[in-house]
Order: structure tokens, then C-alpha cells, then sequence
């Protein structure tokens, strides 16, 4: 078959390619291996690693010459890119730069007396392994020289490399005086480890034993208003000492070939170079085995490429001092009883943990100090001496194990949360599982809640893609947000589509034209109106319609109608078809959700994007976004204003949905130790928790006091109001409701009853009921005759405020329901209004059909049926 010998094709063509690329000389022109590693650039590093190899200490000796100096103290520098004399680079700082090493160094171990400045004893008090994320504050210091990027000619540098255009300024160059860094070092136990033989009866040098070590920076400067940066590191870490050496490797710039010269001492460099020549050399054999070329650089500086043409960036060297453990989890001695490091079982309980007891984990702590020496600047950490300890404590974190016990357990955490909110959601689910509970809730709540847990639920899931030693907890949490988010967006779609009449109804009175006035036609000579030209023959009028006691109502009516309407002619008139309105358009509930898809993405990506801005505005963004999404009462509020409803959900799923979700923002604004390092902000907190806490107090005085308490009626559009106050003399509004009309016209004087006449009669009102009630006849106990003297005391309050209590059978749970009636040409009483007649109001509800009811009742009825329990009238929703 056709299609079957091409793809055929297909595949022995990409066969021929691949073996085309593995068969061909790595020196010749390539088809992918990247430029870089031409002969030319490869034998450069080649050549720069045979420098390495070749020198010793003190062949780089840069500083100022002097006059009638000797031979033997004239500078010396290394024929390697950057380390030249011809290149201009600011190398009469190196003595300053490698002077405040010694001070860190010193300040975390004192040397002991009698002995040189880099011997502390036998005993290891830091950790071994430095691998983990520590953080902190940094001041900028000027060189002894300033430098520009004017006065470097690069191309005489770095021959061959087309550069980005000079006049651009340089990446990552530090101005502010400032700011705050964040160091992630990687160490791994397995790599080459060189330690030097030490002389029998001779104790180890501090700086005997060298291991290799990389470390990511990230640098923000927090006096400008200027994005972060990050860059990668290369270098030496001598254990026993506990000091690390970093620097960059560029294009202007072979750091890791010159570490070596730039240690503290003579010892640490002889272990540097030993171990560099190890390493280096066994990166740059497999490099030039390698049939596929990875980066350009194997040490290169840059995380994350922006632009492919060279840009020119400030060179670092950084030089790290970790700081002793604290003596309260390793002891004075820093040794257990069998005189072994302490140091050793705590890392070897992070690594293999066995259940044993320890005091806690110890932080890892170190200073730093940082140098550029091609624009010339020190960036050092803010902590004693220098500074004092509110100021900052140099650079302070967790260890890599530390970090992902953190890491696991917030993640633990966090799906606990999202499976109690969809706990909650699944208990008002249950509640709101009618037409009229669901038309209460806002759409625009459930969204919101949706939307936060798509955005979770999207993290969570690209997170553990990606995953090695957190899959289990990541897949835990991608589970339960989303079990959150299904069940949501089913939820969301039934309040969409109960929303759907409303929604209809707004949108046909919106488009219908509003009537034209009325004009008033000629009368005729007669006295009467003229027909209009389209009016039918007059129909004669209808045979009165008799209906017999002992007949069927319904079906008497339906046939008198019936005779009447044969007995009439019909008139003549034209057939015209009329066509239906069409429907107002509404939008599928999928729109709706690819939108608020396409809303999460969006929040996504601008949420990554903004880890790389100014602090400030960093820091507004966050604070923005969790304002907006902690308003998630709001949209609730207001649909309780419009539709003059109220309850919506049930008070325990709105207080435990929000506190879950502020939860998660508790531990990022109040925990220093949080698992993103993010600097905590208690004010910001208290913000956000007031603002939920105002949003759950007006739905409370909106479930007390009514939704549109308070607020003028020309804000809200006209909807019935079920709890009106009720008036004997209110023809307007209908009159009273049915069953109060009766004893408002023929009871009304008989009720009146003068302030001092005691208890001989009440000027309370029953409907449909006779004799007197219990409360009233005598020998009904203390208990009763107490209670009825309470009782007309307060009718008798009511009476002097214009105002009468009547009683009416509630027919949905047949119990007596007492109802304030404001007599007739009372002048506005006082208990009509405030928050006593509000909370009066609030015991019965009348509906258009004026048909009168318990709260409750009505409120429990409308759970199921939006018609009237008595004439079956469709009632509008809560």
C-alpha cells in the first residue's frame, strides 16, 4: 500500500540521519553539535587546564607595583582570559577580597593559641555536606578602582565572540547599596573527594580535604526598582574548614581554571588544584568523546539563557564561611561517648534516617562575602561583627533534607485542606439541592472557589510530572484538588443552569422597547370613541355564570365558559402568521469554563513572570491577588442585595471555607521558615483576614436584619418583599393579608383600651378563634398568670406606639402566628421601624397571593416548591 512504503521511507530516512550524526568527526562540521565546541574553542579550555596544571602558588601576584621594588615582588598573572594584566580587570583588590575571607573565617572559628589562624582542633563542628538553601540580607562596598564596561575592550579579550553592542550595559551589575540574596549549593556525597596524606603524629590541616561543589545565586537589589537575577557557580569546598569558594565562567573570564590562586592560603590551594585538575580534566575528555555536545559552556553562568548573542555580565567570585552548630545539638565537645563527631550521626540520620533521638535539626548558617572583580564591587552579609544581630544573621537556612521534610509535610498539609473544603462542599451541595436554594447562591462565588482550586490543581500536576522525591505527596495533592475541582465545576453548572430563567428574564427586558405613549383619540358628535380600524365586532356580554353549592367549581365554570363562547359568531378577520420573538442568546456553561481555564492559565503565567520583578511590585501583585481572591463573599453579598435573598449557604460551610482558605496564606505571611523562603508579612495578614471577616459580618446583617437594610431602594432594582410592614389602612399594597381583613374592620374599636383600665380587657386580635386563651383564664398556675402579665404589657406598649398584635393560623405547621398590625391614621409609629420592628418583621412572611406564614415555614417550603402552600401561585424566589 502506498501509505504503508512511505512512512517506511519515513523511518529509514531518520535511520540514515541518526547514523549519519554518530559515524561523523566530531571536529568537522557538525549538523547539531553547537558552535562552541569547534577544535579552536575546545583546545582553548584544553590549554587553560594545562595552566592550571602547571602553576603553583604565588604565580598570581597582582597588585601595584613599586619602585625600587626587587625582581622577586614585581606582579606575576596568568595567561589565562581574565587573569591577564593587558585584560584591566580589578585585580589590586584580590588582597582586600582574600583579607575579608580570613575575617570571616576567623570570626566563625577563633583560632586556637599557639597555633595558626586556620587550625580550630580535631573535631568537625560544621556540617559536612553543605547541600541545602540558605538566604539573607547583603550591603553593597565599592572597589579601591571604578570600573566601566568603557574601559574593557572585549573583542582583544575574547577574540572570536561577537558581542552585543558595547553600549549596552552590563547584566547583572549591582548599584543599590542593598538588597537580598538567596543561595541554593549542591553537593553531591558520591562525587571525587581529593584529601591530602597528612604526616604521621601530624593533625590534618583544616584545608586537607577538598570536594567539588556548584551553587545557584539569586541577587536582588532592593534599593532599585530592578528584576532579580540569578547565575550558577563552580567551585572548592573544603569540609573540614567549612569555607567554599565559588566563581563564574564565561567567554571573558576563566574562573574555574584560576580558583585555585584565589583561595586564603597556600594549603587550600594545593587541595583546590588537585581536585580541579581531576575534575576539569575529566569534563573536558568526555566532551571531546561525545558525539551530541550539551551547553556551550560546561561551567557556564547562566540558569536560564534570555538571548542567544553574547551579552557581556559581571564576573563573581564568592567566597562562603559556614558557621559553627550550635553547641545545644552537638555540645561543647561536639563529640558523643564513644568520642565520635556528633556532626557525622546528624547527617547521617538526614540522609538514612533510622528513628534515632537528637535534640532538633540545626540550621545551616554561613557568611558571605562576594567580589565582582570586573566591576569592581563587594556584596557582603549583614550579621555580626560588622553589623549587629536585629540587623540580620549573614546568610541562614535548612539543610536539602530538611528542606523536603518541610516541603512533604506542607504538601501533606495542603491536600488535608483541599479534602475538607470538598468535605464542606459536599454538605451544602446536599442542602442546596433545589431550584430555589440553588437560584440563591452567586455563580460568581463558586467560581472564584473553582478557579483557585483549578489554579492548585494545575501547579500540583505540572509539579509532579517533574518530581523525584516529593511524587507521592505531589500526587496526594493533585488528587484531592482534583476531586475539588470536578466536583466544584459540577456543582458551578447546576447553579448555572437554575441562574438560566433569571438570566433570561434580565436579558427579554433589557431588549424589549419600552411602550409608546398613549394618545387620546377625537371623541365622535355622539360622545363616544371611534373603533379603532382593526377592532373586532363587539361581543355580547357573557350569561352570568350560577354555580350551585353542591357542584364542582371547576368544571361548572369550564362549561358555562364553553356555551358562552359557541353562542357568540366569530368574527371575520385575517390570518397573519406572527413569528416568536427569538430568545435572548445565553452562553453555554462551556464558554464559561474554557474561560476561567484560560483565566487560570493566565494567572499562571503572570504568577511566573512576577517571580522575576522589583520587590515592591512583587510584592503588590501577591498582596492584589490574594485581596481579589479572598472577596470571594462579595459577589455573594450583592446577589443577596438584587434578589433580596438571603442564607444562601449554610453558616458552616462559609466559616470553614474561610478559614481553610487562609490557612495556606497564614503559613507563607507568618512562618520565617516557610518552604519558599518567602520574608513573612504580618500586617498584610491582618489585612486580608479583616477584609473576610467584613464580608462574613454584612452576610450576618444581611441574615438578621435583611439584605437591603440600611440601603436606598433606588440603588436596587424592585423585587416582593416578603416582609412588609403590615398597615390596617394600606389599600395601596393590597391591604392586609388574608385572615387579618376580617378583624381589622369590625373589631377595631372594641379593642381600644384605655392605659389604666387594667386588666379588663386586651387590645390583641384574633382571627378565626373564640373564647379566651389559656394565658388569660384564671387558676392557671403562677407560671401562666406571670407570663400573661408580661404579655400585656407589651401589647399594651405596642397599643400606645399605634400598633396592634393579631394572631393567625400558620397553614403549614398549623401553629398560631402572631402578627404587629400598625393601626389605621397612625402616624408613622416608631416600632414599625429601627431594628425592633426589623426583628418583628423577620416572623412572618406575606406573599403576593397575600397568604401569611412563619419564616421559617415559608423558608423550609421554599426549599422544595417555589408556589403558595394554600392557592398554589407562583411565588418569586428568596
Amino acid at each position: 500500500m502506498p501509505s504503508v512504503s512511505r512512512e517506511n521511507a519515513r523511518i529509514w530516512l531518520l535511520l540514515a540521519i541518526f547514523a549519519f550524526t554518530i559515524l561523523s568527526r566530531n571536529d568537522g562540521p557538525a549538523l547539531i553539535t553547537a558552535p562552541f565546541f569547534g577544535a579552536s574553542r575546545l583546545g582553548r579550555l584544553r590549554d587553560a587546564h594545562g595552566i592550571l596544571n602547571t602553576t603553583k602558588w604565588g604565580d598570581f601576584s597582582p597588585h601595584t607595583p613599586k619602585e625600587g621594588a626587587p625582581p622577586w615582588q614585581a606582579p606575576r598573572y596568568l595567561n589565562l582570559t581574565g587573569f591577564r594584566q593587558a585584560d584591566n580587570y580589578a585585580w589590586d583588590d584580590l588582597a582586600y577580597f582574600k583579607d575579608r575571607c580570613r575575617q570571616w573565617s576567623r570570626h566563625a572559628y577563633p583560632p586556637l593559641k599557639g597555633s595558626d589562624e586556620w587550625d580550630h582542633g580535631p573535631v568537625r563542628r560544621t556540617w559536612q555536606n553543605a547541600t541545602g538553601t540558605v538566604h539573607g540580607k547583603w550591603v553593597r562596598r565599592p572597589g579601591s578602582v571604578k570600573k566601566q564596561p568603557a574601559n574593557y575592550n572585549l573583542t582583544a579579550i575574547a577574540p572570536g565572540v561577537d558581542w552585543l553592542d558595547g553600549r549596552v550595559d552590563w547584566g547583572w551589575n549591582v548599584t543599590g547599596s542593598h538588597g537580598t540574596i538567596l543561595v541554593r549549593l549542591s553537593e553531591d556525597a558520591d562525587d571525587v573527594v581529593y584529601e591530602e596524606e597528612s604526616e604521621d603524629g601530624k593533625q590534618p590541616h583544616s584545608g586537607g580535604t577538598a570536594r567539588e561543589i556548584s551553587a545557584v545565586a539569586d541577587i536582588q537589589d532592593e534599593a532599585h526598582s530592578t528584576s532579580s537575577f540569578a547565575l550558577r557557580l563552580h567551585g572548592v569546598h573544603w569540609p573540614r574548614q567549612g569555607s567554599i569558594l565559588l566563581t563564574t565562567t564565561t567567554e571573558k573570564f576563566s574562573g574555574i581554571f584560576g580558583l585555585p590562586h584565589l583561595a586564603p592560603g597556600p594549603e587550600f590551594y594545593q587541595t583546590g588544584q588537585k581536585l580541579l585538575n581531576q575534575t576539569l580534566g575529566k569534563v573536558l575528555s568526555k566532551r571531546e568523546r561525545s558525539r551530541f555536545s550539551g551547553p556551550s559552556n560546561p561551567w557556564t553562568p547562566v540558569v536560564e539563557e534570555e538571548i542567544s548573542v553574547p551579552l557581556p555580565r559581571c564576573e563573581y567570585v564568592m567566597y562562603l564561611q559556614l558557621h559553627p552548630l550550635d553547641p545545644h545539638y552537638i555540645g561543647e565537645d561536639g563529640v558523643d561517648d564513644q568520642l565520635a563527631p556528633i556532626v557525622d550521626h546528624l547527617e547521617n540520620e538526614l540522609r538514612f534516617p533510622t528513628g534515632a533521638p537528637s535534640k532538633g535539626k540545626p540550621e545551616l548558617s554561613m557568611s558571605l562575602v562576594a567580589w565582582s572583580p570586573d566591576c569592581a564591587y563587594y556584596l557582603e552579609s549583614k550579621g555580626p561583627p560588622l553589623f549587629p544581630a536585629v540587623d540580620g544573621h549573614h546568610l541562614v537556612g535548612v539543610k536539602s533534607e530538611v528542606l523536603l521534610s518541610r516541603t512533604k509535610t506542607w504538601m501533606f498539609g495542603f491536600a488535608s485542606v483541599m479534602m475538607a473544603q470538598l468535605w464542606l462542599l459536599k454538605g451544602q451541595m446536599e442542602e442546596s439541592n433545589t431550584p430555589s436554594t440553588l437560584g440563591r447562591i452567586s455563580f460568581h462565588t463558586a467560581a472564584m472557589m473553582l478557579l483557585a482550586d483549578g489554579v492548585v490543581f494545575t501547579a500540583s500536576s505540572a509539579w509532579s510530572l517533574s518530581a523525584t522525591n516529593t511524587f507521592l505527596p505531589s500526587l496526594i495533592l493533585t488528587f484531592a484538588a482534583f476531586m475539588s475541582m470536578s466536583i466544584g465545576a459540577g456543582f458551578l453548572s447546576e447553579i448555572y443552569k437554575h441562574h438560566e430563567p433569571g438570566r433570561r428574564r434580565e436579558q427579554t427586558r433589557a431588549r424589549t422597547p419600552a411602550p409608546a405613549p398613549a394618545t387620546t383619540p377625537t371623541p365622535t358628535a355622539s360622545g363616544t370613541l371611534p373603533a379603532p380600524v382593526t377592532a373586532a365586532p363587539p361581543r355580547p356580554p357573557s350569561p352570568p355564570i350560577i354555580i350551585p353549592s353542591d357542584q364542582d367549581i371547576d368544571a361548572e365554570i369550564a362549561q358555562n365558559t364553553a356555551s358562552a363562547a359557541s353562542a357568540l359568531p366569530l368574527p371575520t378577520t385575517t390570518t397573519t402568521t406572527t413569528t416568536a420573538p427569538p430568545r435572548p442568546p445565553v452562553g453555554a456553561f462551556a464558554s464559561i469554563a474554557g474561560t476561567l481555564v484560560m483565566l487560570g492559565i493566565a494567572l499562571i503565567i503572570l504568577t511566573a513572570m512576577s517571580l522575576s520583578w522589583p520587590p515592591r511590585a512583587r510584592s503588590v501583585f501577591f498582596n492584589l491577588l490574594a485581596f481579589a481572591y479572598l472577596s470571594f463573599w462579595t459577589p455573594q453579598v450583592r446577589r443577596n442585595v438584587r434578589r433580596n435573598s438571603r442564607r444562601a449557604f449554610a453558616w458552616r460551610f462559609m466559616l470553614g471555607q474561610s478559614l481553610l482558605r487562609l490557612l495556606p496564606f497564614a503559613y507563607f505571611y507568618l512562618r520565617s521558615d516557610n518552604v519558599l523562603f518567602v520574608e513573612p508579612d504580618g500586617l498584610s495578614f491582618l489585612v486580608l483576614v479583616g477584609w473576610v471577616w467584613v464580608q462574613l459580618v454584612v452576610l450576618a446583617v444581611q441574615d438578621v436584619l435583611g439584605p437591603r437594610f440600611g440601603l436606598p431602594d433606588r440603588w436596587m432594582p424592585e423585587v416582593w418583599e416578603y416582609h412588609p410592614v403590615l398597615r390596617e389602612d394600606c389599600v395601596e399594597a393590597g391591604g392586609l393579608p388574608i385572615g387579618l381583613v376580617s378583624s381589622a374592620s369590625g373589631s377595631g374599636e372594641s379593642a381600644v383600651m384605655s392605659a389604666g383600665a387594667g386588666a379588663a380587657a386586651s387590645p390583641v386580635m384574633t382571627a378565626g378563634r373564640a373564647g379566651r386563651r389559656s394565658w388569660e383564664e384564671e387558676g392557671g398556675g403562677n407560671g401562666g398568670v406571670e407570663d400573661g402579665g408580661k404579655r400585656r404589657e407589651r401589647e399594651k406598649e405596642m397599643w400606645r406606639h399605634g400598633m396592634s398584635l393579631r394572631e393567625i393560623d400558620c397553614a403549614i405547621c398549623t401553629e398560631v402566628l402572631e402578627v404587629p398590625v400598625v393601626r389605621a391614621n397612625a402616624k408613622d409609629p416608631s416600632a414599625a421601624g429601627g431594628l425592633v420592628g426589623v426583628f418583628a418583621r423577620r416572623a412572618y412572611m406575606v406573599t403576593p397571593c397575600r397568604h401569611i406564614f412563619h419564616t421559617k415555614c415559608l423558608e423550609g417550603w421554599f426549599r422544595y416548591k417555589l408556589q403558595c402552600p394554600i392557592c398554589r401561585e407562583e411565588l418569586p424566589p428568596l
